[in-house]
């Protein structure tokens, strides 16, 4: 995977920004996606005339699409049945549902297509087998495409290689859990629907609106809100698990009772520990294993607990933090980590500034001349780093300022010497 920054303004960039609608090169099929009526000529915008569709589809031609919000793309699946429709009547196909519309008691016969529909078994087989070989087709043709091009949805960072590198970035870097990639299909509109409702200052997880970027993303790192939230059923057509069994999504496979329930054989903790499993079918659950908030090597993609971060550094690079920094104040601290953080991802060797086309290559040029040390104070004692490089950095919750705990020892010995407690 080839990544790179942006050569605009590449001196100083914050760790969470979201790009602007005259900065986007991408088609967002969300935005522009048009549908066209399964009996007539009208014509409508999704996802922003859903509504307008629906209501035109009961009042004009006395039809329903069931569970709507489960279409990935309702172009194509409104072409599909338009010319379906053409070959064999609705009703042959549609179940017939009684709706009381006005809520007056009064009833009206609609023909609905979707989750309640069709009865004969065959046609509902054949049906949810297409459906399947169109989504596990979609899946194939992403995961191999080795030409995807997007910049980050939170920073500057141009990606051109894998989604599932695409995806790595998001969740290690910035904290965005979207899932793992082998469960996730229609990853570029996945994307789209992300960072359209970034752009309109709503938060991802609860749907709240803000004033402007900044507070946001506050918003979103303190409240841990850099994820899908799984009642929100608009995402559901971007997980596998909700293609798996025609007309159910992930929560009412999960509410089923198991097969073997009545199994007098199997225990009250067997059936739970099944439970469980078709729960984490969902993909909303973090590895259990996984260190909470892990720290990242300065230098490599080494992740582990802070600790085991610095005895790494030292051992593996020669990169001694604990005695680097103990002379130096915590703001000290701050600008050295993000200075290096910055040089690394931006290719150069932190010490001599040298240009490097891959991080392998860095690491030699830096382990071959010794330039795992502190570079000179100049380069990296400037107000911009300041601000993190990456967002979320966990490296920089851990450091200590040494030279006020020196101050507050030094403090209270002098007191101690002072007071001359006990003396007459």
């Amino acid at each position: 995977m080839e990544v790179r920054m942006e050569e605009q303004n590449v001196g100083a960039f914050g760790p969470l920004e979201f790009s602007h609608p005259s900065e986007n090169v991408y088609s967002y099929s969300f935005r522009s996606e048009v549908a066209h009526c399964l009996f007539c000529s009208d014509m409508f915008k999704l996802p922003e005339e859903r509504t307008y569709f629906s209501t035109h589809l009961f009042v004009h031609h006395q039809f329903e699409i069931a569970d709507m919000e489960m279409i990935a793309n309702m172009s194509k699946y409104c072409n599909y049945w338009r010319s379906r429709f053409l070959a064999e009547p609705p009703n042959k196909i549609c179940s017939r549902m009684l709706i009381d519309a006005k809520g007056d008691g009064t009833c009206v016969n609609i023909l609905v297509l979707g989750k309640f529909i069709p009865e004969d078994k065959k046609l509902r087989e054949d049906l949810h087998n297409k459906q399947m070989m169109w989504v596990l087709t979609q899946k194939i043709n992403e995961r191999e495409d080795k030409n995807f091009s997007r910049k980050c949805l939170l920073c500057r960072l141009q990606f051109k290689g894998c989604r599932a590198d695409y995806l790595s970035h998001l969740s290690r870097l910035h904290n965005m859990q979207l899932g793992q990639p082998e469960n996730l299909v229609f990853i570029d509109d996945l994307l789209n629907c992300i960072e359209t409702r970034l752009e309109s200052l709503h938060c991802l997880f609860c749907n709240k609106l803000f004033k402007n970027q900044t507070v946001l993303k506050e918003h979103m790192r303190k409240k841990q809100h850099k994820k899908i939230n799984p009642k929100d059923t608009e995402f559901d057509k971007f997980y596998i698990i909700n293609y798996l069994e025609m007309g159910k999504n992930w929560r009412q496979v999960k509410n089923e009772p198991d097969d073997d329930d009545d199994d007098d054989e199997l225990s009250n903790a067997e059936n739970s520990d099944r439970r469980v499993s078709v729960g984490n079918w969902s993909d909303w659950e973090e590895d259990e294993d996984k260190v909470e908030n892990p720290v990242v090597c300065l230098f490599c993609e080494r992740s582990s607990s802070f600790d085991e971060i610095q005895s790494h550094m030292n051992n593996a690079h020669g990169f001694d933090f604990t005695r680097i920094s103990v002379d130096m104040d915590f703001y000290h601290q701050v600008k050295l980590v993000n200075y290096v953080r910055r040089q690394v991802y931006m290719g150069h060797c932190p010490y001599c500034d040298k240009i490097l086309p891959n991080r392998r290559e860095l690491l030699e040029h830096m382990s071959m001349e010794s330039h795992f040390i502190v570079p000179q104070m100049q380069l990296w004692d400037q107000p911009e780093y300041f601000f993190p490089t990456y967002e979320n950095d966990s490296f920089l919750c851990h450091l200590n300022d040494h030279q006020d705990d020196m101050a507050e020892l030094h403090l209270s010995k002098k007191m101690e010497e002072d007071c001359h407690i006990g003396s007459c």
